[in-house]
């Protein structure tokens, strides 16, 4: 507990006692008296002091446990205060807020009800950044019983605040993609393939392929058995998020996916984490099974696949305070941990960047065990400049711009001789702009269960 001078008691001694000790000296009043009206009034103001320290007594905050919202989203945070042992009625609250949480006022001025009920103070809380930001701390003032104090005490609270990155604008410019529940009536849809999942077995019926008869049933049952196939409904995918030094590259200014550049994502990594919640919901939508898995020199973090909301959750709260790591990414680790872990074939998303000739000939040699036995696509983010040198038709003014078109140009030529060099793997890499990952990431996806490539 502690106390401060109030503004009245301010304004009582810049007004009242200093002037009227000033004419009362002008006048010829004793010193006596001016000292005797001195003590008067400090020892009213010590008196309004000692007293008044148990009007905070027994006051408690209490904030919501967790809180949950999106970057760039207000959000209300509304507390309790009780004061059940002291005679405080007017209160001043205070929260100390991370610098990443924004609030229109820091400090809420309430009364606190006669009856005993607690009041409820609200703040409106806007989120900068995603990430977890705990407050711990609230700070409440009421004035002294004659108000020349104000009386001053910091209580705990506890409230976790969980910044989730914003994918409104991405679920709503891809809902054509993988949104299907408006749909009414029936829908002829053409469906490549006849399946890899067993069904049932039935009688050879004349024009059933050689390759579908089922020979040890055959032999057992003394004639023809065919073995039916039905198309895979259930499938398992995974996204595997690069988060080393390459993930920290700031994005190009001003194409970004937020609905502010206040709040679009800074590096490849943010982007990296929208795309995977994306799929996740897209994965979802599909009834297919979603797993996840992050790594930069090793493994971090590996979900096996699963669906429902509550598998959603998990994952959103494994990715919603991803940082890059300053290191290099091991491949060679990375799939090691896959052939060890995934058992069935599966769909393999690999968000990564292969800016580096290095780093593109060690995922060559890596990836090769992985995709014989799984679907891996690699998506790699691109750039505006990383085009062939005459293509295109505006005209170079200046020699620096010159130089500019010819590193993108051999950016470009590396990029396509990656895309032939995994291609003869079995793997398929894929670049866009950062504005349009997402839609590339999951048509890729959609691509692949229409082809029924699992």
């Amino acid at each position: 507990m502690s106390f401060v001078p109030s503004k009245r008691l301010l304004w009582l001694v810049a007004l009242v006692i200093v002037p009227a000790w000033l004419v009362l000296g002008m006048a010829g009043a004793p010193l006596e008296v001016l000292v005797l009206a001195g003590v008067l009034v400090v020892a009213l103001a010590a008196l309004d002091a000692l007293t008044s320290p148990n009007r905070l007594a027994g006051a408690t905050v209490e904030l919501p446990d967790l809180v949950r919202t999106s970057k760039g989203k207000h959000f209300d945070l509304i507390g309790l205060v009780r004061c059940p042992g002291g005679a405080a009625r007017s209160l001043r609250i205070g929260l100390s807020l991370p610098r990443l949480l924004e609030v229109e006022s820091p400090e809420v001025v309430t009364s606190l009800p006669a009856d005993g009920s607690p009041a409820k103070p609200l703040w409106k809380v806007l989120a900068l950044e995603r990430g977890a930001f705990t407050l711990t701390r609230c700070h409440l003032e009421t004035p002294s019983h004659l108000g020349l104090w104000d009386m001053r005490r910091t209580v705990d609270c506890q409230c976790e605040v969980r910044v989730y990155p914003d994918l409104s604008r991405e679920r709503h410019l891809l809902a054509p993609l993988f949104f299907r529940k408006g749909a009414m009536g029936i829908h002829h849809v053409r469906q490549l393939g006849k399946g890899r999942e067993f069904e049932q077995l039935r009688s050879y019926t004349a024009g059933d392929s050689f390759g579908d008869i089922y020979w040890k049933g055959t032999a057992k049952r003394r004639f023809p058995v065919t073995m039916m196939y039905q198309i895979e409904r259930t499938q398992e995918m995974h996204v595997i998020l690069d988060i080393s030094r390459r993930s920290a590259r700031p994005l190009e200014q001003g194409t970004g996916a937020g609905k502010e550049d206040r709040f679009a994502p800074k590096t490849q990594c943010e982007r990296f984490i929208q795309a995977a919640l994306v799929l996740a919901l897209a994965a979802e939508q599909q009834s297919d099974r979603f797993g996840l898995m992050t790594f930069s020199d090793q493994v971090h973090t590996t979900l096996p696949a699963g669906g429902g909301r509550a598998h959603y959750n998990a994952c959103r709260d494994a990715l919603y305070t991803l940082e890059p790591r300053i290191v290099s990414p091991d491949f060679n680790e990375l799939f090691i941990s896959i052939g060890n872990r995934l058992r069935h074939r599966s769909l393999l998303i690999v968000l990564t960047d292969l800016g580096e000739p290095w780093l593109s000939e060690s995922f060559a040699e890596s990836v090769r065990q992985a995709a014989r036995r799984h679907v891996v696509l690699v998506h790699v983010l691109g750039s505006k400049e990383f085009q062939p040198l005459f293509n295109r038709h505006d005209s170079i003014s200046q020699v620096d711009d010159l130089y500019g078109r010819l590193a993108g140009h051999l950016m470009w030529s590396d990029l396509q001789e990656t895309t032939r060099d995994l291609k003869q793997c079995g793997v398929h890499l894929t670049s866009s702009l950062q504005e349009n990952l997402i839609a590339g990431v999951v048509s890729e996806y959609l691509n692949v269960k229409k082809r029924q490539l699992l």
